[in-house]
């Protein structure tokens, strides 16, 4: 057996799984335990079926395909399973109230020529914001996302970086991306139809920065894809080889306490059932940060609660950090086929944005027309849905649990939104009678998105990424009081989504064995 660190992860998210897998082959580690509360792994990264139908219920399109091909070879993934499809005819479908609607077309002079011809100098105005979109992914990738860095000085190659800041524009960066997208198209709906993408962030076009292009740019350069069978294929190539690695995975264990020594340094985990306690010399949290800062404690009853202290105290230090939009996810079975005036990917924009941007904190402060994104996986691979039928997944910003103003939780907001989900649906597709279509359902409102994986006020996408929060000013991957504590995941760098969930594995497994090696 190997002599080295026991190291215990709280979580068996999409992180979770990744850096387990990464630190199990290391020779300075003897043994790797991964405690997941819930009865399956993946955290967010779930398919569900119902009555023969397929929901993805968290991630539902596959972007930065790079980054999973990096994470499928560190972990030694079996791939020949896994069918990746490039969503086609289009990447998405924009729709508005009228019938108007914009296919976002991966051929640059298609999407040029479209743009063209709703907008004399849109065409050419898209090329220049394309480049723009591509300049800072190219940038932003490898400087900032996936480089981790405690102080400015520490970011990779900033030396190397000064040759091609002639190229970057603070404004494009750092503006409110709908002021910054007014220099490339008059239209308010062109400036719509690329960047309604703030909405996998948690951000809005009014408040995200301007630098959210780089999503417009990985889309256009690389495509939006989807794995054949659901996300629950990702999932489980990764638990497999994680497994095989010989990483200790255990569901329905969930962790109580992580155990801090009176030094200030952890000695492991205290679960929740039997109270069972388990040594580790690295405990790993995989939880939302505030979450996890709530599970210190002492590891002795009979000791001053030094640790316990300093939980609360971050954990009201992070409650008072900006959080992402709630969701309201609406889970149909539809007994029938809706025609080609919906794609894979669809995102339902309101004739008012300004209003419909503003999360409704009520039911009064619903649209008539909402903004929400619509999932139809059955459009590319008919497993998803029974012969002669779709699966619908449509996915509703609500303003999360500490902004929302009804005493009596989501109940009327999820009944105010589902009609005016309908009503919009009905009115695009012409089923007048869609609702009657609905055979099955399932709801997940932000009640449903805490109790399930923990996270703060059911911010589905964790913490906010306005600037603020963004790379050095978003939570470390390490804890400088607690000795011995670390964290993954989406509510530390570098931020939201499977892909940078698995950048945030690395860093953190990077992060973990420099500190092993410079360990006396």
């Amino acid at each position: 057996m190997k002599k080295g660190k026991r190291i215990c992860i709280v979580g068996a998210g999409a992180a979770g799984l990744a850096l387990a897998g990464r630190l199990a082959s290391k020779d300075c580690v003897e043994r790797v335990v991964v405690l997941e509360k819930n009865s399956c792994v993946g955290g967010r990264l779930q398919s569900e079926e119902m009555d023969g139908f397929r929901f993805d219920t968290g991630p539902s399109l596959l972007l930065f395909p790079r980054v999973y091909k990096e994470t499928f070879e560190a972990l030694d993934v079996d791939t020949s399973a896994l069918d990746l499809r490039l969503v086609s005819p289009a990447a998405y479908r924009v729709i508005f109230p009228d019938g108007d609607t914009i296919d976002l077309l991966g051929d640059e002079e298609a999407m040029a020529e479209a743009m063209e011809k709703r907008e004399k100098g849109a065409g050419d105005g898209y090329r220049r914001f394309l480049r723009i979109a591509r300049n800072n992914l190219e940038l932003g990738m490898p400087y900032f996302i996936e480089q981790d860095f405690t102080h400015l000085s520490d970011a990779k190659g900033l030396l190397d970086l000064l040759p091609k800041a002639t190229s970057l524009n603070p404004w494009h960066l750092l503006g409110p991306y709908d002021l910054v997208l007014r220099e490339f198209f008059k239209d308010a709906r062109l400036r719509a139809a690329v960047t309604f993408q703030t909405l996998y962030v948690g951000l809005t076009p009014y408040n995200a920065p301007g630098v959210f292009s780089l999503l417009v740019g990985t889309e256009m350069n690389d495509g939006v894809y989807y794995p054949m069978g659901g996300f629950q294929t990702i999932r489980d190539a990764i638990e497999k080889a994680v497994v095989d690695s010989g990483v200790d995975i255990c569901t329905d264990h969930e962790v109580a306490r992580i155990l801090v020594r009176d030094d200030m340094s952890v000695c492991g985990v205290e679960l929740a059932d039997s109270g069972r306690r388990i040594e580790a010399d690295i405990v790993v949290c995989n939880r939302d940060l505030p979450a996890a800062y709530s599970l210190l404690d002492d590891a002795q009853a009979d000791v001053s609660s030094n640790a316990k202290r300093y939980g609360e105290r971050k954990t009201a230090q992070l409650a008072s950090l900006e959080y992402s939009s709630g969701i309201i996810a609406f889970n149909w079975c539809i007994d029938r086929k809706l025609d080609d005036s919906l794609l894979h990917h669809n995102i339902f924009l309101s004739d008012q944005p300004r209003k419909a941007w503003k999360l409704a904190k009520s039911a009064d402060e619903l649209q008539e027309f909402p903004n929400f994104y619509c999932h139809m996986p059955s459009k590319t691979d008919p497993s998803a849905a029974p012969t002669g039928c779709e699966s619908v997944m449509v996915l509703l910003p609500v303003a999360n649990m500490q902004k929302l103003r009804d005493t009596n939780g989501y109940d009327a907001l999820i009944r105010k939104g589902r009609e005016a989900v309908v009503r919009y649906m009905a009115k695009v597709t012409g089923i007048s009678d869609f609702e009657q279509h609905i055979v099955g359902e399932r709801v997940i409102d932000p009640v449903a998105w805490e109790k399930l994986y923990g996270l703060k006020f059911g911010s589905a996408f964790g913490l906010a990424h306005g600037l603020d929060q963004l790379s050095l000013f978003r939570p470390a991957n390490k804890d400088t009081t607690v000795s011995g504590l670390y964290f993954t995941g989406a509510s530390t760098r570098p931020g939201n989504g499977v892909p940078l969930c698995f950048i945030s594995a690395k860093l953190c497994a990077e992060r973990i064995m420099h500190d092993l090696h410079a360990s006396p």
